[in-house]
């Protein structure tokens, strides 16, 4: 009887080259997973935050509205466009300038290039010929604008939401933005906090 020399047959070295190969490809998908993972929520992370910050100016913007009226106007209306996708006022807060002063703001639902539509805000500094644009957010299915109206602060009084805005001797109490993204709809209503400013 022959007594077995130490080493390794060909069978047992290729079995242990597939099982090596198996693990080696497992360890590359699960290390490819993993960057696609991480890739992918970095990017929803980015989204999210920029969703938040536009939220944020849009936010303090509408805030800071002013309703204008004009010295030689002796009925008293006020400067403020409305309707359901755009919106046109006054406000002492700049998002594109940073300066104090009034600006005219613009906020517009406008076509994107990719068939979808973008969230765009213009200003104007009053008695300055400088418009800027910059678009917040793109990638919309629809962007939507609604108006509280309200005559008085009486408690019995009931207000209503309104798509255009289409009184010019009162002031909107507060606004309502519709963004409506290809998987969900997002909603947020800013008062309005503001009394009459000549100019």
């Amino acid at each position: 009887m022959k007594k077995r020399t130490a080493g390794f047959t060909l069978l047992e070295v290729m079995i242990s080259i597939a099982l090596l190969s198996l693990i080696l490809v497992i360890m590359a998908g699960a290390m490819r997973l993993s960057y696609s993972s991480v890739n992918k929520g970095e990017a929803k992370m980015t989204y999210l935050e920029r969703l938040r910050a536009a939220f944020s100016l849009v936010d303090e913007q509408i805030q800071s509205a002013i309703p204008l009226t004009r010295q030689d106007d002796e009925q008293g209306r006020l400067f403020f466009e409305g309707s359901a996708d755009r919106v046109r006022f006054a406000s002492n807060y700049s998002l594109i300038g940073g300066k104090n002063g009034y600006v005219i703001v613009t906020y517009a639902a406008r076509p994107a290039d990719n068939g979808t539509t973008a969230f765009d805000i213009e200003e104007n500094t009053v008695g300055v010929d400088n418009q800027r644009q910059v678009r917040l957010l793109e990638g919309l299915s629809a962007v939507r604008f609604e108006y509280f109206r309200k005559e008085n602060e009486f408690e019995g009084t009931a207000g209503e939401w309104v798509a255009t805005w289409t009184d010019d001797l009162l002031f909107p109490r507060k606004i309502r933005v519709t963004l409506t993204f290809p998987d969900r709809k997002i909603a947020f209503t800013v008062p309005v906090r503001s009394g009459k400013v000549k100019t």
